[in-house]
């Protein structure tokens, strides 16, 4: 089993405010373009889409993809490209994962659904998705685009393949560990490696995506065991009142680890199992960053130590 003692230091990560600003700037650019075609009557998608942007968020695949591409020698606005991309992406998934828990908050304000309806959220999310591909439109070099939209529409379907079967859980028998991995994967491990895996494509190192992606699906497990510990008792209220003939036998129909593993009876106690699964995962991922070309990794070495502290400080 690895340990903190078996990975290479790599130096701090810095990506500077500036460029998270032009970040912010781009993407809010593009999905404000939209009212260009009838500005008399604002559209409320864009409304919707401007004020879920607004609200914050750690633009954790908007650092990955600056600092990937730093170190791998883009010039400043291409990396910004495709971290304007990454989290438009990212943040259309948001809408319509909202949308689909019916969660009433994110970020600490109403979600889109709650506050515009859910006809808006969905033309808020598909918004933000088609303005994804407009912000990678503008990368300067052309003749890589054709590769760079192809990967990005794979991880894409990745993420749709993962969020379908999330809906899919109601109707199971009970989640096993595999499905949420699986699950997991397919969410949030795509769109997380995407930020590295274009800043590779885009400089020809894309032998290295493999890598990239095994060390993102790493961390999106130890970031979704986390993110579960968090959430435990809203997920076990959810899912006994969405599922409460299965959930007396004692099988979660809803992707949360805890619960999947209370319903294991080899399992003595579901949340330090948990927390181990997380730590184990997110020093995999901190270990296979560090083999990344140029240290395009550092980004997430640095996020995957961070969580791996946050993680072990709720045993």
């Amino acid at each position: 089993m690895q340990t903190l003692a078996d990975l290479r230091p790599v130096p701090a990560v810095r990506v500077t405010r500036q460029s998270l600003i032009a970040v912010e700037r781009q993407m809010l650019a593009i999905v404000r373009s939209s009212n260009d075609f009838d500005s008399f009557a604002p559209c409320q998608a864009v409304a919707a889409a401007s004020y879920h942007l607004g609200s914050g968020g750690q633009r954790v695949r908007a650092r990955l993809a600056l600092h990937a591409g730093s170190s791998l020698g883009l010039v400043p606005e291409d990396s910004q490209t495709l971290a304007a991309a990454c989290e438009l992406l990212h943040n259309a998934s948001l809408i319509h994962d909202d949308l689909h828990d019916r969660d009433i908050q994110r970020r600490g304000q109403p979600s889109v659904w709650y506050k515009f309806g859910d006809d808006v959220a969905i033309c808020a999310g598909d918004l933000l998705l088609s303005a994804s591909y407009v912000a990678l439109s503008q990368f300067d070099r052309v003749a890589r685009l054709p590769e760079l939209f192809a990967l990005m529409h794979s991880r894409v379907a990745g993420a749709v393949r993962g969020q379908c079967t999330e809906l899919r859980a109601p109707m199971l028998s009970g989640m096993n560990i595999d499905d949420f991995k699986k699950i997991a994967l397919a969410k949030s491990g795509a769109l997380l490696s995407l930020p590295t895996e274009l800043a590779l494509l885009a400089t020809g190192n894309s032998h290295a995506s493999s890598q990239a992606r095994q060390a993102a699906e790493s961390f999106a497990i130890g970031y979704q065991i986390y993110d579960d510990l968090l959430d435990v008792e809203r997920d076990a209220a959810r899912d006994a009142v969405k599922n409460p003939d299965q959930n007396h036998h004692g099988n979660s129909s809803v992707c949360n680890i805890v619960l999947i593993l209370q319903s294991d009876p080899a399992c003595a106690n579901a949340r330090d199992a948990a927390v181990e699964i997380g730590l184990q995962h997110l020093l995999l991922a901190a270990s296979a960053s560090t083999a990344l070309p140029s240290l395009s990794g550092g980004a997430l070495h640095s996020m995957a130590m961070q969580l791996h502290e946050k993680l072990r400080n709720l045993k």
